[in-house]
């Protein structure tokens, strides 16, 4: 028996050396405030300026593109779509990383579930709409025929990308939720309501406008920016706070000093 104490205790011991919380069930945690729980805030943050910096160097540079009425999906298609493949596919992969760092700042309070969850729903989904390409449309790529009926892999790219986004929103207003219990980060919450709110109202205008108005491409691409800079500002205040949303507590030794 206290071999096994023993051997447990030294696996505990590694995990938390390695940034991991001793195992509680049949997964691994994050410590919170680790260098390992930062690192995979770091990488959602990451995720998000690629992916955004990507579409928009690549559809100001790619011929025939109209950034301002084509969706940015259509880079997929053509000479160099590959490069938005790539987007979409690492974009979803560092976004699914990023839920383990999200889990070890909301646990064990409200969200702590659902959050990283539909982090981890809109990364499958991103990845998904990588893999599985829109159809040509709306004049790019220059020259190729329109297909009389949307192709199968158009129709799932298009439903992945669309419950991407429907997840990024129902994560903005769980998070919200969390925030507004949270005496430092109260008034944030507003901030994660507001971003939703303009990310549903472009992404409607891009709906409505798609196919028949000059700015349709406009819309998505706002509707995309607009959580990133959202993000862009809780995760590096996040990481000024060591990935926490509330103090690091003190030690026994120092409550009971300061007591």
């Amino acid at each position: 028996m206290s071999e096994n104490v023993g051997w447990l205790s030294g696996e505990n011991e590694a995990a938390h050396a390695a940034g991991m919380a001793p195992r509680q069930g049949p997964h691994p945690q994050l410590v919170p405030g680790s260098r390992a729980h930062r690192l995979f805030l770091a990488l959602g943050l990451l995720g998000s300026l690629l992916f955004n910096a990507t579409f928009l160097l690549d559809g100001a540079l790619r011929p025939g593109y109209d950034p301002l009425s084509q969706p940015m999906s259509a880079l997929s298609l053509g000479t160099g779509g590959w490069v938005q493949v790539a987007n979409f596919i690492v974009f979803g992969a560092l976004t699914c990383s990023s839920a383990a760092g999200w889990r070890a700042t909301l646990a064990p309070g409200a969200g702590s579930g659902w959050y990283p969850g539909l982090k981890v729903f809109a990364g499958v989904m991103l990845i998904t709409a990588g893999v599985f390409t829109q159809d040509p449309g709306a004049g790019f790529p220059p020259g190729v025929p329109v297909p009389v009926t949307a192709t199968v892999h158009a129709q799932i790219h298009t439903g992945a990308a669309v419950l991407s986004l429907l997840a990024t929103i129902a994560s903005l207003l769980v998070l919200a939720y969390r925030l507004r219990r949270e005496p430092r980060w109260r008034g944030w919450a507003l901030f994660a309501v507001l971003t939703a709110m303009a990310m549903m109202g472009f992404l409607s205008a891009f709906g409505s406008t798609l196919g028949h108005a000059e700015f349709a491409g406009m819309f998505e691409k706002l509707a995309s920016i607009t959580p990133l800079i959202f993000s862009v500002i809780v995760i590096c205040r996040l990481l000024l706070h060591h990935g926490r949303l509330a103090p690091i507590p003190a030690c026994p030794q120092e409550q009971e000093r300061r007591s």
